[in-house]
């Protein structure tokens, strides 16, 4: 396995990442939601953007491409 198979396993594993933060962001929308609920949610939220960080970071690291600047 290369590099950028592995930095691709890990790209993949990114959306699921985000796809995650989209969901519990709708459930975010729903009226009259529990403030504890809401606060645990916005925990979660938080772990996954973290996360997708350190997805990230290592899809950079691996592959040696750097974000673009602009």
């Amino acid at each position: 396995m290369t590099n950028y198979d592995l930095a691709s396993i890990l790209a993949k594993n990114n959306v699921g990442e985000q796809e995650a933060i989209e969901g519990y962001l709708q459930l975010l929308t729903i009226p009259h939601l529990p403030k504890e609920l809401a606060d645990d949610i916005r925990e979660i939220i938080a772990d996954e953007m973290n996360h997708s960080m350190l997805l990230s970071k290592w899809v950079t690291n691996l592959t040696n491409i750097q974000m673009a600047k602009d």
